[in-house]
């Protein structure tokens, strides 16, 4: 679910998917959270109401002119109800709820983790990076923090974390987090998934995961 605030598409697992089917509240959000935002970004950016130029008169009749400004009008008019019509670029993903800033629902954090693993709590180094890593020059390897080949819920989630950090700002800083993300944490993180700054990512994940303890909040975590 979500909605539209100063051009700038608001989104959270307030409602969803999973109301009614996970029974922890905290859970439940957290991955009602990634179902809305999944929703809103295969949205189709073409809809019924876009338009095509009109093909303009430049023959002999005395009309034409006439006729060729009011062909453009219509086309303006309805093309500016087209672009009125497209999702605003601009989005806040929200996946935990409102907390005191620099604390972390952790059911929530996990619960976001694992909807965005494919409802998986752990997927190989290999399988994450086939799953989502745009192409060759990316890796997941940096969230194998304890170093066993698997990348788990508690330590995906730390990229979360860190995307929430980095929409606020370059440097990461834990008073930063707030529970929400944009476009600049996520490519912030992208661009940390890149196999040139993987020593540097390593660090950054494995800092957030021993500051929240993620490993023990996994224990007791339940998806359903």
């Amino acid at each position: 679910m979500y909605e539209v605030k100063n051009g700038v598409v608001k989104i959270d697992g307030a409602k969803g998917k999973y109301d009614n089917k996970v029974s922890d509240p905290s859970a439940r959000y957290g991955r009602n959270a990634v179902e809305n935002l999944y929703t809103y970004m295969e949205q189709p950016l073409v809809t019924d109401k876009m338009t095509t130029a009109p093909i303009l008169d430049f023959g002999v009749n005395p009309n034409a002119a006439d006729n060729n400004i009011d062909k453009l009008d219509k086309f303006l008019k309805e093309n500016d109800e087209y672009l009125k019509a497209l999702p605003p670029l601009k989005y806040e993903y929200r996946y935990m709820p409102q907390m005191q800033k620099g604390q972390v629902d952790k059911k929530a954090l996990l619960g976001a983790a694992y909807e965005e693993m494919g409802g998986e709590k752990e997927l190989t180094v290999a399988e994450l990076d086939y799953r989502f890593a745009p192409d060759s020059t990316f890796s997941s390897k940096s969230l194998d923090i304890n170093n066993d080949g698997k990348v788990d819920i508690a330590e995906y989630s730390s990229s979360i974390l860190a995307a929430d950090m980095l929409s606020k700002s370059d440097v990461p800083n834990t008073s930063n987090i707030d529970g929400t993300i944009n476009k600049k944490g996520f490519d912030a993180v992208l661009a940390y998934t890149q196999k040139s700054n993987t020593e540097a990512a390593a660090k950054l994940y494995s800092n957030i995961y021993n500051t929240y303890n993620l490993g023990e909040a996994k224990k007791d975590f339940k998806a359903e």
